[in-house]
């Protein structure tokens, strides 16, 4: 087994809970949505790498919102590790589970959560040395009863999981009940279409209703 990875993904995500998914077409939106999400309390984004924008306003985020915490999601290619820290990432995560990319993140010391949507992948995680997964997609591959299944052989080791894909407020609270996960993403706390149309009022209430339901269902 490798050794086990300086994962800080659990600390920065503990406590924290809703973790807002974005994807930014105009880096000019970054900033004020970043603000968006803080006025409603969410202060932990994962910014997908699949927008030409995507860099650009991770690293306006990072220099005028510097109490928002940064991942990027769609770490899927060589080299992505190292320049999504150069714009201001403090972790990473992938749709999928790929060893190449693990150790390229490992090499640069940069937390990282692989997505796993299979007994196999959590296996190799594991062997990987991550001690955080991201379940995705979440919802479209059995929601919580497919997660519970998947999960259960797997739960003396204590592992953490981020669960993303399809998650809607409506669900929210029963993915926080379950102890294993550490915090749920969602991108329909700031939808594509809301960023764009500058509704950052509704970004905000939507990030609030998001930590209003953590906060009760983990009784924090």
């Amino acid at each position: 087994m490798h050794e086990v990875m300086k994962n800080s993904i659990q600390e920065i995500l503990a406590g924290r809970g809703i973790v807002a998914v974005l994807e930014i077409d105009n880096a000019e939106t970054a900033v004020p949505v970043a603000r968006a999400l803080i006025a409603g309390g969410v202060t932990v984004i994962e910014l997908a790498l699949r927008t030409p924008a995507a860099l650009t306003a991770m690293s306006r985020i990072a220099r005028d919102v510097p109490e928002m915490v940064i991942g990027a999601g769609t770490v899927i290619q060589s080299g992505q590790a190292r320049k999504v820290m150069e714009h201001g990432a403090s972790f990473g995560v992938s749709p999928g589970y790929n060893p190449k990319i693990l150790e390229e993140a490992r090499e640069c010391r940069f937390p990282f959560a692989p997505g796993v949507a299979t007994a196999s992948e959590i296996e190799g995680a594991i062997d990987q040395g991550c001690s955080v997964l991201k379940l995705f997609p979440a919802e479209q591959i059995g929601g919580i009863p497919y997660f519970k299944g998947l999960s259960a052989p797997y739960a003396h080791l204590g592992l953490n999981y981020f669960p993303l894909g399809g998650v809607t407020e409506e669900s929210l609270e029963h993915w926080v009940e379950l102890k294993q996960v550490i915090a749920v993403g969602g991108s329909w706390i700031a939808k594509r279409e809301l960023i764009n149309a500058g509704q950052y009022e509704e970004i905000t209430k939507r990030a609030a209703r998001a930590m209003e339901i953590w906060t009760r269902s983990r009784g924090v």
